[in-house]
């Protein structure tokens, strides 16, 4: 007997996510959008320290100000996109940003701050350390195109 049409919808999902997370792992560099102070987006570049597929990113910033800036945003609103590319194939994913406090949990990635911009690296008050979570991802890999949604953890 052949596949159930869910069978094969299962394993084209799987196959697509598999092919982004492929595609996030040879990416040093995405896009990430907060939303600011006056409620609109902001985008800008940065650096992804970790990724676990393209559930759960890692990134390091600097809360350099009170009034705006993605740590800001970030902790007066957790919705975040992050965007990621390579040629003609792309993801967009959508969920919330989480900023990480534990110092057990910070100090693991002590080795990825830039000790001339954080002089104390992880234990520097200004050194934020984020974690995104991918609640939905819009996917354009080789050609095809689907859209799933996930269960926040």
């Amino acid at each position: 007997m052949g596949k159930t049409a869910y069978e094969i919808q299962k394993e084209r999902i799987k196959e697509i996510e598999e092919k982004a997370s492929q595609l996030l792992d040879r990416c040093e560099v995405v896009t990430l959008a907060s939303i600011n102070e006056k409620g609109y987006p902001r985008v800008c570049t940065i650096t992804k320290i970790k990724n676990n597929g393209f559930a759960q990113i890692y990134f390091m910033t600097s809360k350099r100000s009170h009034l705006n800036g993605k740590a800001t945003h970030f902790e007066n609103n957790t919705r975040a996109s992050v965007c990621y590319n390579s040629g003609s194939d792309s993801v967009t994913l959508i969920g919330n940003v989480e900023i990480v406090t534990n110092m057990d949990e910070k100090r693991k990635f002590d080795k990825y701050c830039d000790r001339n911009f954080f002089k104390k690296g992880i234990e520097d008050p200004k050194c934020y350390l984020l974690r995104f979570q991918t609640i939905e991802a819009t996917f354009w890999i080789e050609g095809k195109f689907r859209t799933c949604k996930y269960k926040a953890k």
